[in-house]
């Protein structure tokens, strides 16, 4: 009879990991990983994530792509970058969710929270055509679609007041070069 209970999981003999996938297709090597928490310390919507972003590191090394596909956290990421200013090592975690995302919407993967890939393609065809978010236009797309027209009315109207949103849109310069940058990047992803 076997006495071993327990039998740890090498990261070392797992084969064509998601490290490794990482580590040739963006450039971030998990590795380097301290773990020392100060991602997780330093995110802004951690206390809503289901994975801290120290824990979806762990899951990278583990290759558990299928717990990261379904996680709340790869949808609701704000991609600030605070985990990433935070890191020692420099290991951009918004650059891999955003990786896992393409991956997860490639394979039809559908978001916990309900309307998060609806907020998600409606932000970006909002980065599309204006090169940057809007939060007000985007809010009401948003509202329009749902059909949830006064939740978070009064909240939207204290940031309004205080100054944090702004009614009018905002636009970058030279909006050419920018929309010829995202049709490469579009065709590049499709070959």
């Amino acid at each position: 009879m076997d006495t071993e209970i327990y039998t740890p999981l090498r990261l070392d003999e797992i084969e064509g990991s998601l490290q490794e996938e990482i580590l040739e297709n963006l450039g971030v090597d998990i590795e380097t990983c301290l773990e020392c928490g100060k991602c997780s310390g330093g995110c802004s919507n951690g206390h809503i994530f289901d994975y801290t972003p120290r824990k979806i590191v762990q899951l990278v090394k583990m290759g558990d792509e299928e717990t990261l596909s379904g996680m709340d956290a790869l949808w609701i990421c704000l991609s600030c970058q605070l985990c990433l200013d935070r890191c020692p090592s420099g290991i951009d975690i918004p650059r891999i969710l955003d990786y896992l995302r393409e991956k997860a919407v490639k394979r039809d993967v559908r978001a916990t929270r309900p309307n998060a890939k609806l907020f998600m393609e409606l932000m970006l065809k909002e980065v599309r055509d204006k090169g940057r978010i809007s939060e007000v236009p985007l809010m009401i797309r948003f509202k329009k679609k749902t059909g949830q027209y006064l939740k978070d009315a009064g909240l939207g109207f204290r940031m309004l007041l205080k100054g944090k949103l702004s009614p009018f849109p905002s636009r970058i310069q030279k909006t050419v070069g920018f929309k010829k940058l995202l049709s490469e990047s579009a065709s590049e992803n499709k070959g």
